[in-house]
């Protein structure tokens, strides 16, 4: 997920998700990790069986070169998730088709909800500091990004979602992430990489080190996340190589569309 709007594109974002849920209304429930995530990191608590949450996370990045090709709409991000990967928290960077942004987004799966900040420009070479902090007195979640280089920054919270069982979800999932699988490889970096580095996560208030996995939804230009050491999370792909074109087949006619927008309000 990831991304703002104007009210007048939001009314008619408004009626497409209508005919968009109708037409999902008999597909499989979707989830997290979910289609248009390329290569991503997924990090667990591996002292607790699922019972402990994610007090505070946080992380920096460098915003990846321009791509060579403009056009696509593509994010490298970092986030926490719901136990039932339906719930969504990110601090997320989109190159959005000309330009660098970034701001914060809240994507959930039931009912489908889609949140974002307002959103701040950036440009390639900066550093990004994102972190996500749970806030007990109101079952929250303050999320904080801010550009290192010029100052910038935007926080919004987020109230934990009642889960089926009357109790607030855990959020126990973290995720380092580049997402929006269907373009060109050229469309993406040229440099080939995003590095997020001092990487911090606590559960229920105490430093822990995930165990950290690494896979892949949709296979395009090779893009592929590395766990570098405890701190640091690469995420590489090609930017020479072929496109997988069942992926490109599915790209929107986002040129002349209106941005920002949201990484999940394409997921359909």
């Amino acid at each position: 997920g990831w991304m703002g709007c104007s009210l007048n594109e939001k009314a008619s974002m408004m009626l497409v998700s209508a005919a968009i849920v109708a037409a999902l209304a008999v597909a499989v429930s979707a989830k997290d990790p979910a289609e248009g995530w390329m290569g991503y990191a997924t990090g667990t608590n591996p002292n607790c069986g699922g019972d402990c949450k994610i007090t505070y996370m946080e992380a920096k990045w460098v915003v990846p070169d321009n791509p060579t090709e403009p056009g696509a709409f593509f994010s490298p991000w970092f986030g926490i998730e719901s136990s039932d990967n339906l719930n969504l928290i990110q601090p997320v960077n989109p190159w959005e088709g000309y330009s660098w942004s970034f701001y914060n987004e809240y994507f959930q799966w039931e009912p489908e909800y889609n949140r974002n900040s307002a959103s701040f420009n950036t440009k390639a070479g900066h550093t990004l500091f994102g972190s996500v902090t749970y806030v007990a007195s109101n079952q929250s979640y303050n999320v904080y990004h801010s550009d290192l280089n010029t100052g910038a920054s935007v926080s919004f919270s987020i109230p934990v979602q009642t889960g089926p069982d009357g109790n607030p979800k855990k959020f126990n999932i973290a995720y380092f992430v580049m997402e929006k699988s269907q373009w060109q490889c050229a469309q993406y970096p040229p440099n080939n990489q995003v590095t997020f580095t001092d990487i911090k996560v606590e559960y229920d208030g105490a430093a822990v080190q995930p165990k950290w996995t690494t896979a892949f939804v949709d296979d395009n230009c090779n893009c592929r996340a590395h766990i570098t050491n405890e701190t640091s999370i690469q995420i590489t792909w090609d930017s020479g190589a072929e496109a997988n074109p069942l992926l490109t087949a599915k790209q929107p006619m986002l040129l002349g569309a209106p941005a920002p927008r949201s990484l999940h309000a394409h997921k359909a």
